[in-house]
């Protein structure tokens, strides 16, 4: 019912667009003395009609849409529409103009009103990914990340424009192919230092993103990960049996580091959790450090008899079988006292012989072993043999500190980043980082918490309710389905692989939330900001570096409305307002079915010194009416593809 509700809502909002835009072009015409004959909210036989003022006013069944008919629109009898007296055509081009200047005008001066509106109540919440121009996540494949750019570095300008947040780079990808030059900051957040960069990099399919489209390896803005179980209406934020149900979390808890890294994405906590690699404390030169290094299956290891015969060893004191069983290692000869002897041979992804080197390449988590190095723990669990290092390799855990006791004031979106990088306060987990492992754990330090240690459970494995578990297995019954329809082998490869990873993939098990922004530029900066959206698209789709079929139809447009009324009103006068901008933008355009269009025909009129016969009116007209059928149809399909997959 609640579903039922929105949707009528948007219909509702929707239909008022259509009503300014045709109320505009009914008072100019009655101004211009021209005949209104019918003014239709709807299309279809009316539902309820009624006279006012010389015209009949109607409601009709077909509730999208509307429209003014005006004597002399159409040929009646003999008589060209030029000579239907106070017909539309019987008036001057420039009377005419205005009429049709009328409708668009309506629209986009109610957007103004709309934002001006939002504006002098304060603006929007939003969320603080919307605007922040700190990464999220990065591809670590990418030419971006080579150049040591990672995330919580930050973008300042792209092709020398000042960059505003994550939707430049969504419209970068739309315009693709260029080299991009990108400028920023490299962030040491310990030290709170800030290092420039400028790099030009090539943009390149990434197989994260729709197919087509480009990036420059920026797959996600930074978030905040706030454990929240109200902020959504839920009574629960943790998923039934979840992992992290016995990690000491609570509300309001903010996740800000995770197996030795800094955490600013959802799509980075994804990453950590599937990173198979393990976690070691290792003492280097009388200190210790963290160190993550790849957790390898013991036949994937180029191992000599000696070497096997003493991971043998080490496996039966741990009452594990490497022969029976799946057991993992690192790719080092460790002595007894687990001291790095050297590094050794092993089979990568692609069945390729790789050795990894025993020379330190940077001073982070991503770092190698060195030879001399010791290992004192293996996911913050102390290890004092071969055969206690190996056991413990055997189950992944991980570390998570948490900031504690938060007291997020609502700030604007022009300061979040500040905000972000200076209200942490990082330096505080630093010796909480530093103690993992350690005989002296360090628990706590002012708001920062170690939570105990956590094992992520495959996505397959979490206990759903019944009716949950049907949803969820007939959702991947028609993922499925829509993916064997995809012609193109490589892409239909590519999805089943996709799709098999998201059900392997591992899991937390909790909802996180992010921090909201007030977002209340003025409504001549609101209007800009929607119009340069409106015109980059146009110009990407007429340019052909964007898909036709990855617009928003109406059925897209219905959908956007719903859920900006369940978000709130304001949220939906700001897609009233932007909808309404597009529409009066759209019908400007010069195509003959549009107000756009015929104005020109107005002006080709008035230059030429006489009207066009309603034949050649017809022949130019009744193409692009079909064509716009096709569009509708065309982008009602893709809506609906969009939802329930590939329909055929």
């Amino acid at each position: 019912m609640e579903n039922i509700f929105y949707i009528l809502l948007a219909l509702l909002g929707l239909n008022f667009l259509v009503f300014i835009h045709e109320l505009g072009h009914y008072i100019v015409a009655r101004r211009q003395n021209m005949k209104v004959e019918v003014f239709s909210i709807g299309f279809g036989r009316p539902m309820i009609s009624w006279n006012y003022r010389n015209v009949k006013w109607q409601i009709c069944p077909i509730f999208i849409g509307g429209y003014v008919k005006i004597a002399g629109m159409e040929k009646e009898g003999n008589l060209e529409p030029s000579e239907i007296q106070g017909g539309f055509y019987s008036k001057k081009p420039l009377s005419r103009i205005k009429v049709l200047l009328a409708g668009p005008l309506m629209n986009i001066l109610f957007s103004l009103f709309v934002f001006g509106l939002i504006w002098s109540f304060g603006g929007r919440e939003k969320s603080f990914s919307e605007f922040t121009r700190l990464i999220g996540w990065i591809d670590p494949k990418s030419e971006f990340y080579s150049h040591g750019v990672r995330p919580g570095d930050t973008i300042t300008e792209y092709n020398g424009e000042a960059f505003s947040g994550f939707q430049d780079l969504i419209y970068a990808a739309i315009i693709n192919g260029r080299n991009a030059d990108v400028e920023g900051y490299k962030i040491d957040y310990f030290q709170d230092i800030k290092t420039p960069y400028d790099y030009t990099v090539r943009p390149y399919q990434s197989p994260y993103l729709f197919k087509g489209l480009m990036t420059i390896g920026v797959l996600a803005p930074a978030n905040y990960l706030i454990f929240d179980a109200f902020s959504n209406h839920r009574s629960n934020a943790l998923f039934p049996y979840s992992p992290l149900a016995s990690s000491g979390i609570q509300d309001n808890d903010q996740l800000i580091w995770v197996d030795g890294q800094l955490l600013f994405s959802k799509d980075q906590l994804t990453h950590i959790v599937n990173d198979s690699r393990a976690l070691l404390t290792v003492e280097r030169e009388g200190k210790t450090s963290l160190v993550k290094v790849p957790r390898l299956l013991i036949t994937d290891l180029r191992l000599q008899k000696e070497e096997l015969e003493e991971l043998s060893d080490w496996c039966y004191a741990a009452n594990l079988s490497c022969k029976n069983q799946e057991i993992f290692f690192v790719p080092y000869d460790l002595s007894f006292d687990l001291i790095v002897q050297k590094s050794l041979n092993y089979l990568d992804e692609t069945s390729q012989v790789v050795q990894v080197s025993l020379k330190s390449r940077m001073h982070s988590i991503e770092d190698v072993l060195l030879r001399g190095d010791k290992i004192l723990a293996v996911d913050g669990t102390p290890v004092f043999s071969g055969s206690e290092f190996i056991k413990e390799l055997q189950e992944r855990k991980i570390q998570i500190i948490v900031k504690r006791n938060l007291n997020l004031s609502k700030i604007s979106w022009k300061n979040e980043d500040e905000a972000f990088e200076k209200e942490t306060h990082w330096e505080q987990m630093l010796p909480i980082a530093s103690s993992i492992g350690t005989a002296n754990l360090l628990r706590e330090n002012g708001p920062f918490y170690l939570l105990n240690p956590v094992t992520p459970k495959p996505f397959h494995d979490f206990s759903f309710s019944e009716e949950m578990r049907y949803n969820l297995e007939k959702n991947f019954q028609k993922q499925l389905l829509a993916v064997k329809k995809i012609g193109d082998p490589e892409e239909r490869e590519r999805a089943l692989i996709a799709i098999d990873k998201s059900q392997k993939q591992l899991m937390l098990g909790a909802h996180f939330q992010d921090r909201k922004v007030i977002y209340n530029p003025s409504p001549f900066a609101l209007f800009t900001r929607v119009f340069q959206e409106i015109s980059r698209s146009f110009i990407a789709l007429i340019s052909g570096s964007f898909s036709p079929k990855y617009m928003g139809g109406p059925v897209f447009i219905v959908q956007v409305m719903k859920q900006s009324w369940s978000v709130g009103i304001k949220e939906a006068l700001f897609w009233l307002g932007a909808i309404s901008l597009n529409l009066g933008v759209l019908n400007l355009l010069p195509i003959p079915v549009l107000d756009g269009g015929h104005i020109c025909i107005s002006i080709f009129e008035k230059i030429r010194g006489k009207p066009l016969k309603a034949k050649t009116m017809q022949r130019l007209i009744i193409p692009f009416i079909v064509l716009l059928i096709f569009v509708f149809f065309y982008l009602t399909y893709h809506d609906l593809t969009r939802i329930f997959g590939r329909l055929f």
